[in-house]
């Protein structure tokens, strides 16, 4: 059986007041979340603690919905469907949504969901070779699929997402299922910390603490 580590670390950053981003460990139940908010003062911080909130709930009640490709699936669409709720009965609310990604264990594999542009990354114990294992829900890459789309609207803002949860009736959520293999590691982060670090300083910084425990 794998042994498992975990850690979290969130930072207001030195841009905004509030952090809108929150995180679940759940090491108990194998599940790992991270969730960057958005829509305005106080809508951001309420989606993500919103969508944290219902997914570990729907998790521990342990009850995939039919057609969903897993439990994690189920409960990111779960949670879509409680922000948006919430966004409706409360006008100061309006439009809040958030990314989420998140990874769920199960026996000795790895289920892996996000939507929106925050990123899950795979650093692999034999190689050392640091992979982004997720893909931005961004115009810029909806631009690299659809390039007729230039044509018509320009260049697009790298900042803008395409999916987030909370901002529409419903969400689809990306779904991919990994063999877990022996001293892997997997960064849960948010654009916060993408837009200010390169992928090379974050395999360095990895390195590290992996040769360090």
């Amino acid at each position: 059986m794998l042994g498992l580590e975990s850690v979290g670390r969130t930072h207001v950053g030195l841009v905004r007041e509030k952090n809108e981003d929150s995180m679940l460990l759940a090491p108990e139940m194998g599940l790992y979340v991270v969730c960057d908010g958005m829509g305005g003062h106080v809508g951001g911080q309420v989606a993500s603690q919103l969508a944290v909130q219902t997914i570990e709930q729907v998790v521990r009640g342990n009850a995939a919905a039919a057609g969903d490709s897993d439990l994690l699936a189920t409960a990111i669409k779960r949670a879509n469907h409680a922000i948006l709720s919430q966004a409706r009965s409360d006008p100061s609310l309006h439009n809040m949504g958030t990314t989420v990604v998140g990874v769920r264990i199960e026996g000795q594999h790895l289920h892996i969901c996000h939507v929106g542009d925050s990123r899950i990354y795979k650093l692999s114990y034999k190689s050392g070779e640091l992979r982004q294992v997720t893909r931005d829900h961004s115009l810029a890459n909806l631009y690299l699929d659809k390039p007729e789309l230039a044509v018509h609207f320009g260049p697009p803002n790298e900042h803008v997402i395409v999916r987030a949860v909370g901002l529409r009736d419903e969400v689809e959520v990306d779904h991919q299922l990994v063999q877990l293999q022996p001293g892997d590691v997997y960064l849960l982060c948010c654009d916060g910390l993408t837009d200010m670090v390169d992928d090379w300083i974050l395999r360095e910084v990895m390195l590290d603490a992996v040769e360090s425990d």
